[in-house]
């Protein structure tokens, strides 16, 4: 039986847009809803689902695309209210 990685593929894909300016937040919130979906499925039948470093890249990539998006808005925005 050929194991399942639909969900764990589609988490890393769109993780790859996190180089999109007004859409990386987005996309890195639904890459999140697909890795821990994935991540789930993985969990309650191994045997049916694969993918699990996928899903972890994905959500490692996510987490950090948002830190770094909400630091460079802070960045921004602390320069924004200093120079007047």
């Amino acid at each position: 039986m050929k194991k399942d990685f639909f969900d764990a593929n589609t988490a890393v894909v769109l993780s790859l847009g996190f180089w999109v300016p007004l859409f990386n937040i987005g996309l890195c919130g639904v890459s999140s809803f697909f890795a821990v979906k994935a991540l789930g499925k993985i969990e309650k039948q191994s045997s049916r689902f694969g993918g699990r470093n996928r899903a972890i890249a994905a959500l490692v990539i996510n987490v950090s695309t948002i830190l770094l998006t909400l630091v460079g808005v802070a960045v921004w925005a602390y320069r924004k209210i200093q120079c007047p």
